[in-house]
């Protein structure tokens, strides 16, 4: 078999037929499905990740690449910029993941990417390998100076709302001191970024501000259409996205549970392992997790939801049609028919009940 045809993670022997081809990666990987009995290692994360044009949310893989440190020292937009950093190593220098784990686990993550941008002609390099060069601390493992990173939250919150992001500064102040995660979730669901092409929205957005009134992004937000907002000024990857369309359809106010489910499953991700979310009270009762006696069955839920909507990134599972099974109350087979419910399939069977459907009022 090619090695282009093979998976990439050692020990698995899955044919061509069952795997994926990712995104920007030369190999094809199937190491989220794979049985080896092994660790994933958190490079596997961040590929997966640029694959799909996403900023990595699981937490390791946040703490280990530098997004985690970057965002709380230089704001938002350096998780962007990382992600094309990380993109032009791996698409278009041919550095390999087995190298970028190496670099990570011996301490050099910083060393090597120079080295293999030094190896290209200057004006090849491109704009983030000088955005890199300009904050290589990022990579030098010293302690965050708390008061530094507040700062700099605080100007995030204060550029969002400059830049027309939010309805006003009071209120997004608010929702960071409650949010655990760095300042750019703040509007993961508000802004519909919880659909799933984060970095698309993010340019979108940028583009949107660039093109209209200061006014006109607040008006929007308040009357549920920034969706018509993309439209009338063009931008019309977003406005005919539908699932973006229809998290939108009611923000700020009113949100279908399984987008709630969504933002959870997300945080779940990104959250240090000893700060665990939870999930909105409608996720609790619509999807499982009021069912669960302990930590084990929570755990399971969560990580059925990990794989459920890690279908979704490939088209292979709707959002909107694991909605409409929980309406109906048939949430067990439609995810049966996804993911693998062994060896817990009697416990699975318990805990995705849920009280729908609703009886019809006698008239």
């Amino acid at each position: 078999m090619a090695d282009n045809e093979r998976c990439g993670y050692v020990g698995c022997e899955e044919t061509p037929s069952n795997l994926t081809r990712w995104a920007g990666c030369r190999k094809r990987f199937h190491v989220f499905d794979c049985n080896t009995g092994k660790p994933i290692s958190t490079v596997y994360y961040l590929a997966r990740d640029l694959g799909r044009d996403l900023v990595p949310v699981d937490y390791q893989t946040r703490v280990d690449y530098g997004f985690n440190r970057a965002e709380r020292l230089l704001g938002e937009d350096s998780g962007s910029k990382l992600c094309g950093l990380y993109q032009g190593l791996i698409r278009y220098l041919e550095v390999t993941l087995s190298d970028l784990r190496k670099w990570q686990k011996e301490g050099r993550l910083a060393e090597g990417i120079k080295q293999a941008f030094e190896n290209v002609r200057p004006q090849d390099r491109g704009a983030y390998y000088t955005w890199f060069l300009e904050h290589e601390n990022i990579f030098d493992g010293s302690a965050i100076d708390e008061d530094t990173a507040a700062r700099q939250a605080e100007g995030v919150v204060d550029a969002m709302f400059r830049n027309g992001w939010s309805v006003s500064v009071p209120t997004i102040r608010a929702e960071v001191s409650q949010t655990q995660g760095p300042p750019d979730q703040v509007p993961w669901l508000t802004f519909g970024f919880v659909a799933g092409h984060e970095l698309r929205y993010s340019r979108s957005y940028a583009e949107l501000i660039r093109c209209c009134t200061f006014e006109e992004p607040r008006e929007a937000y308040e009357a549920s259409s920034i969706p018509a907002l993309f439209a009338r000024h063009g931008i019309v990857s977003v406005a005919r996205d539908r699932l973006f369309l229809d998290v939108m359809s009611g923000s700020p106010i009113v949100f279908k549970s399984v987008w709630s489910l969504k933002q959870y499953v997300d945080q779940v991700a990104s959250a240090s392992p000893d700060q665990p979310p939870l999930p909105e009270p409608a996720v609790m009762c619509d999807y499982g997790f009021g069912n669960c006696k302990n930590a084990e069955e929570w755990k399971l839920l969560d990580e059925l939801y990990k794989k459920l909507f890690a279908k979704g990134e490939y088209g292979e599972m709707d959002p909107l049609a694991l909605h409409a099974a929980c309406i109906k109350g048939e949430l067990l087979e439609f995810v049966k028919g996804f993911v693998k419910l062994s060896p817990w399939t009697a416990k699975y069977t318990r805990l995705l009940k849920n009280p729908y459907p609703l009886a019809m009022p006698v008239t």
